[in-house]
């Protein structure tokens, strides 16, 4: 936070004071939890404005058995002020070894994964994606036309027939050893662990990579994140309106990878054939089974919120036994367990007709069923709640209530 979170004075701190306070804290800090670090700060940062620790797997004490929240603990044994907590993250103001009246802002994120046995990978890769400022979302925003993005997690490939309709599901994990990553992306790792003297020898080091492209780069497509980095990150600010223009040789050699074969290369290195492949099968039955879907909503004579009923009914009321469409005795209300059709029937064009007759014959059964359903939830209800709590269920989750049942709460 740049020593900013708290209303008292945090100066900046020249190198000296802050590695004093940092090898305090850290001396604290280890006495609490397994690991402590410091991500690295960027090349040739001239003064400080907090101290930030990067911290795994906390080390139980009385205290802590007690009940001692760890933010309580933490502050007592560094001596805070004030503090406060953001998400995995907690803020302390601690008095200034230097100057009078004044604090000294330290941040001590919690790594993703405490206690789990992906813990230390957690932790390295947490450090890594921390270190060197905005090293991190350069490379990101250099490569994500390839198809290659880094979270928290690890490094992901993007599978570009799944990313438009779903872009969590259609990543694909590949590693988070960060070693790993630069030799994939074609990164000289000893370099990077020596560490760079200034801004310009960190910008190199990313355009020298393998499957770097001013072509990719030109032709990146920002997101508001991406703007707003922009603006207040210096670092990313300098590679973007700096760097690159001024470097106009960079990125431009006659090998230029495409998305696939970065893809292919991916799967290749890290062994993610199978994993890629059951991820194909996947999407290629939801593709099947929303063109079954559209098929059958284009069967019924029907539109609007009544189409939409009739959809909803027979996901919920049709089961299959050997292939074949019956009506159940109750419905399934948990979408995880209900059939996906096109799995259910031979995909083949004849089951699929057969299923659209038996539909033609049935649909109106179903309606009935799911419409009597509906309407009992809502008289179920308390009276004086039953209004407001239809017109709510209508508004907010339409799948439950119809509007048409908004008068309901007015019946007996």
């Amino acid at each position: 936070m740049g020593g900013q979170l708290f209303p008292v004075n945090c100066p900046r701190m020249p190198p000296d004071v802050y590695h004093k306070v940092a090898a305090d804290m850290t001396a604290k800090l280890e006495v609490i939890f397994l690991k402590v670090t410091i991500p690295r700060e960027m090349p040739g940062k001239r003064d400080f404005g907090d101290v930030d620790f990067l911290v795994t797997n906390e080390i139980p004490s009385d205290t802590s058995l007690a009940g001692e929240s760890t933010r309580t603990r933490i502050g007592n044994l560094i001596g805070a002020q004030l503090s406060k907590t953001n998400g995995g993250t907690f803020h302390f103001a601690i008095p200034h070894p230097v100057v009078p009246n004044a604090y000294v802002q330290v941040d001590v994120e919690l790594s993703p994964g405490q206690g789990t046995p992906d813990s230390e990978e957690l932790f390295e890769w947490t450090r890594f994606l921390k270190s060197d400022s905005d090293l991190l979302q350069i490379i990101g925003i250099c490569h994500r036309g390839l198809g290659l993005t880094m979270n928290e997690k690890g490094l992901h490939l993007r599978v570009a027939e799944i990313e438009p309709y779903n872009k969590k599901k259609s990543l694909l994990f590949l590693t988070r050893h960060p070693d790993q990553v630069m030799e994939f992306y074609g990164l000289d790792s000893s370099e990077y662990h020596a560490g760079f003297d200034a801004e310009d020898e960190l910008f190199d080091w990313v355009t020298r990579g393998r499957f770097f492209s001013r072509h990719i780069f030109d032709d990146r497509v920002e997101k508001s994140n991406d703007r707003a980095r922009q603006i207040k990150r210096p670092m990313y600010r300098k590679f973007v309106e700096e760097y690159m223009p001024s470097h106009s040789d960079v990125g431009t050699s006659d090998r230029q990878w495409t998305r696939s074969e970065i893809l292919v290369s991916g799967l290749e290195t890290f062994g993610k054939q199978d994993e890629y492949d059951k991820m194909m099968r996947e999407h290629k039955t939801q593709e099947a089974d929303a063109q079954l879907w559209k098929q059958v909503k284009e069967s019924l004579p029907l539109e609007g919120e009544a189409l939409n009923l009739v959809v909803r009914g027979l996901k919920r009321w049709v089961q299959f036994i050997e292939g074949q469409p019956h009506i159940s005795d109750d419905a399934n209300l948990d979408t995880e367990s209900q059939p996906i059709w096109i799995e259910a029937i031979d995909a083949d064009s004849g089951h699929q007709d057969a299923l659209l007759l038996w539909i033609r014959d049935h649909w109106a059964k179903v309606k009935t069923l799911e419409k009597t359903r509906v309407v009992s939830l809502c008289l179920s209800l308390p009276l004086f709640v039953k209004f407001h709590s239809c017109q709510a269920r209508t508004q907010k989750k339409k799948k439950d209530v119809l509007p048409l049942l908004t008068c309901m709460p007015f019946v007996g």
